[in-house]
């Protein structure tokens, strides 16, 4: 039967045909298992992956909303039953799901290669009428403890733990500046003391432009959107859960990008400490990395050896036996502008490889990206394996904004 290391995934027969698996950011301490309503959750030690099985989807789409949902809720309930704690690493950026469909089960593994790229430092010199480089005057950093905020809202894996301490770094450094007064409620200082801000920390270029009221525009956004609901979790008051597969990630996150500019704002303006950065035109990689992955083929393989990062050709063995899928470009399900590539094949021929243990895509010449699979992967009684492989560009030289899921 299709599994994934030892971990069945579904039998023809089952009335859990459905279903998807996520890597975890440990490997279980011990096996697990649990039925709950709708749904079954199995954990094994050793493993970083949690199975969810369940009826009823018949898309990509359905698979994973309403496998993230449960696995999440099973997890949920091995933690406070005391049996296993585990935490889903990055929901969307690496699953295996599944799904029916007339003619049998259809399985997809979803993977993101990240392309990361800095951008040195810029260095300016000034010199005078005969040419003497006139040193820059020394520029000395303050500290403030709404830094040790800000530090720890960059180095977190958890989007809502890196707002609500950015959020607490906000706050700190605002209060400093311009502090609460006695009585005063706390959406009246914001209020009060972002207008009286505005011009230093330059709030209008944060705001839409037809935003008439930046001050508003900012605290509609970072305050009553995110904060709140963030900050409070009263039954019978909207408030967001954390790890969900939603809208309310983006809001949380689209309210961090901003409220990241006022804190670095803040503490150029009132502290000196000034963050150097650069930028890198997304359009132009990913261009790039579109014209690339054109000429590409996926391959899957039972090689469970090593990545070799220096790897320049295709005379290794496993590129005799590996398997190719029909591989094309994707546009259609591509993360905004970051190109996807996808792979498809029946999966009765994938039967001479037993378990795949790698998917690999390559030119004519030369290995391009490898993804090698910790929990080896069996399509039997599957009717096809689809491979989808997104990718997305960071950018070293600015604050984060990636979070795991």
């Amino acid at each position: 039967m299709a599994r994934l290391g030892p971990i069945s995934l579904f039998e023809v027969s089952s009335a859990l045909p459905s279903g998807a698996a996520f890597s975890l950011t440990s490997p279980a301490s011990s096996d697990a298992a649990l039925v709950f309503p709708g749904a079954e959750i199995e954990l094994r030690a050793g493993q970083r992956d949690a199975v969810v099985r369940f009826n009823g989807a018949e898309d990509p789409k359905a698979a994973f909303s309403e496998g993230h949902r449960l696995a999440q809720q099973g997890l949920d309930l091995l933690s406070v039953l005391g049996r296993c704690d585990a935490v889903i690493q990055d929901a969307e950026s690496e699953h295996l799901i599944w799904w029916s469909e007339p003619n049998g089960v259809v399985l997809r593994y979803v993977s993101t290669f990240m392309m990361p790229f800095a951008v040195g430092q810029p260095t300016l010199l000034v010199k005078d009428k005969d040419g003497n480089v006139i040193p820059p005057p020394p520029v000395q950093p303050r500290h403030h403890i709404g830094f040790r905020y800000y530090r720890l809202a960059q180095t977190t894996d958890d989007l809502f733990d890196a707002y609500r301490n950015m959020y607490l770094a906000f706050e700190v450094l605002l209060s400093n500046s311009i502090p609460i007064e006695k009585g005063e409620r706390e959406i009246n200082w914001l209020n009060r003391a972002l207008t009286a801000a505005q011009s230093s920390i330059r709030l209008n270029d944060l705001v839409p432009a037809q935003s008439s009221n930046a001050v508003k525009s900012v605290l509609d956004t970072v305050y009553r959107d995110a904060r709140l609901p963030l900050f409070h979790a009263k039954v019978g008051k909207a408030f967001f859960s954390p790890q969900e597969s939603s809208i309310e990630r983006q809001t949380v996150s689209t309210a961090l990008g901003i409220l990241t500019h006022i804190v670095l704002r803040m503490g150029e303006a009132w502290f000196s400490a000034r963050r150097m950065g650069g930028g890198v035109y997304f359009a132009w990689v990913n261009k790039n990395i579109e014209q690339a992955l054109a000429n590409c083929s996926m391959i899957a393989t039972n090689h469970s050896g090593p990545f070799l990062a220096e790897e320049s050709n295709l005379t290794h063995e496993r590129f005799q036996s590996a398997i190719q899928l029909t591989t094309r470009l994707a546009p259609e399900l591509q993360r905004e502008s970051a190109p996807a590539i996808f792979g498809t094949i029946a999966a009765k021929d994938l039967d001479s490889l037993g378990e795949i243990r790698r998917i690999e895509v390559i030119d004519a010449n030369r290995p391009y990206l490898a993804q090698l699979l910790e929990s080896p992967l069996v399509c039997a009684e599957a009717a096809r394996l689809e491979v989808l492989m997104h990718s997305r560009i960071m950018n070293l030289n600015q604050p984060r904004s990636l979070f795991r899921q």
